[in-house]
């Protein structure tokens, strides 16, 4: 897939996991669509999760914010969109899966790696991804 231009309805996923809400400044520049894959900036700011950079995945953007606006992220478990290259399958359950762009999901990571979270299961409508409450290593 490729990232967002506009927002997305990304389903949560109830299952009785941790959820935190946290709320961060978007960086300049950019713009964090509702229900993207979100991530923050090695100084803290909010950005759209990619495959490559210093970033780390904190979770699905709430609202969509533009640079100098805040945007309010939600951990747990949400629906994302897979790929066919480092694609997900049910051998994958409960393993690390990594960032394409803000709404896709690999088993393979990208130019940096950049972990999303954890496969969670796998549906004919997408991938299940557990994303912002765990180590990023």
């Amino acid at each position: 897939m490729s990232a967002l231009t506009e927002a997305r309805n990304t389903p949560e996923i109830a299952a009785g996991g941790v959820h935190y809400t946290r709320e961060f400044t978007v960086a300049g520049g950019s713009t964090v669509y509702a229900g993207a894959i979100t991530a923050v900036n090695s100084s803290g700011y909010a950005v759209p999760a990619t495959s490559s950079g210093s970033i780390t995945v904190v979770g699905r953007a709430e609202n969509t914010a533009v640079g100098g606006e805040t945007v309010k992220t939600r951990s747990g478990m949400f629906l994302y969109s897979p790929v066919s290259s480092g694609a997900v399958t049910l051998s994958d359950l409960n393993k690390p899966c990594y960032v394409q762009d803000d709404q896709t999901v690999t088993m393979t990571g990208g130019t940096a790696a950049v972990r999303a979270g954890v496969i969670r299961d796998v549906t004919a409508d997408g991938v299940v991804a557990e994303i912002g409450n765990g180590p990023v290593a």
